[in-house]
């Protein structure tokens, strides 16, 4: 409903009945806008809540007026005083529904004031008595579910709360809360993606884009968010060329609205994603470039007030392990000379989301000493859950006592038996399959190289980061020549070319040494 209207229909109350229906009109509008507009809405039909003196249709009032700007940190204070009138109000009423509200509130701005233990207290509170059926407005209950299910997910990464966000996915979307809806989206598509259900994070991701007649309607950064989640989807599944087309959607309608947005921090979030997508595709030079970019922008005044710390802290671990990867692709590479950005993704990745291909690359070349490593080992976080296997290798490498020969079989064997769940995906699948290769090349188990490799050669393809992709192409070679095939070195050079074409240089020089070991090889049996 357009503005004009609601305000019409806020000029024209008289009764309390009235007023009911105003609210029930206003919470998808102010859910959905946040503008200077709407508060004044809101501001309107607060006073007249307070010529009825109606308490709970105050309190309902007040809830609006915090969602419309406590996204700022310049409102927190403001947001404080309105939360602490609205706690007053519900201890008069003594109703359960306005109790709840209150604690779903309260969960959110603790948490935005970094206040954790009071933040899952409230949750919690609210939960209790929307399980005990003691919450009877839909709205109150349905944005206490997701506050908790969000909750779990943060704190636990409890896949289960997808239950109770599809639940609220449709109340959301039934109701016209569709920022709501798009946001639910969002966690939804992460949490199916670590799952590994492609159908069900396509299903819902696109099911706001497909349905043309509603996307028309909605605010341009609800547009933009959409897009971007979509896109997180699609690169969290590492299907490189899906995610960098929506983000680039999603890019083009944030940019020039970005500070006038509640999704102001997704658009620096944005701009570490395309620095991932674009880095992994081997697009060095653009990657670098968007890097330079997303350093000035949070240099800018808006950012350093508006960007909790929560929020800045991952950021600035995407953008280091970005970072990291692009520099450690580079002949000169000097892990020496990296060593305080090797430290700062070292404290990052133990709290914080770490893309798994960047952080693989990082722990296989950022030279970590036994002992960080073996932090990391005891490390319980979901990123770094998924890749100890490879900090095993790490570790073993480091043994002195070892044989070489006795290394590279145990190294076999971890990669061999690592875990795998239905959250492994194909590409994970290729880097350990490439990583055993290279231990056979060192055990000069050739034979073994090709029949490890071989059910990768028609699905070259499926393969999007295009380092990876290169290196599967030489090593299927590598086998392949082994085996008696003798176009194998011609077709190695053929990768060494693509190398050098985009500015891996070394890997380059790695393709090149083991092409040289074969020659050597070659040349030593003729004699």
């Amino acid at each position: 409903m357009r503005k004009e209207l609601v305000n019409g229909l806020i000029e024209g109350i008289t009764t309390k009945d009235d007023l009911i229906e105003v609210i029930h009109i206003l919470r998808p509008i102010a859910v959905n806008n946040k503008s200077s507009e709407v508060l004044c809405l809101i501001k309107k039909a607060l006073k007249i809540s307070k010529c009825f003196d109606d308490t709970k249709l105050t309190l309902y009032l007040y809830d609006l007026q915090i969602r419309q700007i406590y996204h700022l940190n310049d409102n927190l204070k403001h947001v404080c005083e309105l939360l602490s009138e609205m706690n007053i109000l519900a201890k008069e009423l003594r109703d359960d529904s306005c109790n709840a509200l209150v604690k779903q509130l309260t969960w959110h701005i603790e948490k935005l004031n970094g206040n954790k233990k009071k933040s899952l207290l409230a949750i919690n509170d609210a939960i209790r008595l929307v399980n005990e059926d003691l919450v009877d407005d839909l709205y109150t209950l349905h944005f206490v579910k997701y506050s908790y299910a969000i909750e779990e997910w943060l704190s636990n990464h409890n896949s289960e709360c997808s239950l109770i966000l599809e639940e609220c996915l449709d109340y959301f979307f039934k109701g016209g809360f569709y920022r709501s809806f798009s946001q639910t989206i969002a966690v939804l598509g992460i949490i199916y993606t670590r799952l590994q259900n492609s159908q069900k994070i396509l299903g819902k991701s696109k099911s706001i884009i497909a349905n043309k007649i509603i996307f028309e309607r909605l605010p341009s950064d609800v547009k933009a968010i959409s897009y971007y989640f979509v896109g997180l989807g699609f690169m969290l599944n590492l299907k490189l060329n899906f995610a960098e087309s929506y983000f680039q959607k999603s890019y083009k309608i944030l940019k020039p609205i970005y500070k006038e947005s509640i999704y102001f921090s997704n658009f620096i979030i944005l701009h570490s994603h395309m620095v991932t997508v674009k880095a992994l595709q081997g697009k060095i030079d653009q990657a670098c470039e968007i890097l330079k970019k997303v350093e000035d922008i949070l240099k800018q005044e808006f950012f350093k007030k508006n960007l909790n710390s929560s929020t800045k802290k991952q950021i600035y671990h995407t953008l280091n392990l970005n970072k990291f990867y692009v520099h450690s692709r580079l002949i000169d590479y000097d892990s020496e000379e990296m060593k305080d950005l090797i430290e700062e993704i070292l404290i990052g990745s133990k709290t914080l989301y770490s893309n798994f291909m960047l952080l693989n690359e990082y722990i296989l070349n950022s030279n970590l000493s036994s002992s960080k490593l073996k932090e990391l080992m005891t490390t319980d976080n979901f990123s770094i859950n998924r890749i100890k296997h490879i900090i095993s290798i790490e570790l073993l490498k480091r043994t002195k006592e070892y044989f070489n020969e006795q290394r590279e079989l145990d190294i076999i064997e971890v990669l061999k038996n690592r875990e795998k769940t239905t959250e492994t995906t194909f590409t994970e699948d290729v880097f350990a399959d490439l990583l055993i290769a290279q231990q056979l090349f060192s055990l000069k188990r050739y034979k073994d190289i090709y029949p490890l490799l071989v059910k990768y050669k028609n699905q070259l393809d499926r393969i999007e980061v295009l380092e990876l992709r290169i290196f599967m192409e030489a090593f299927i070679q590598v086998g392949a020549y082994k085996i008696g095939d003798p176009l194998g070195p011609a077709l190695q050079y053929m990768a060494i070319k693509k190398c050098r074409q985009y500015g891996f240089s070394k890997m380059e020089n790695i393709l090149l040494n083991y092409l040289n070991t074969q020659r050597k090889e070659v040349l030593q049996s003729l004699l």
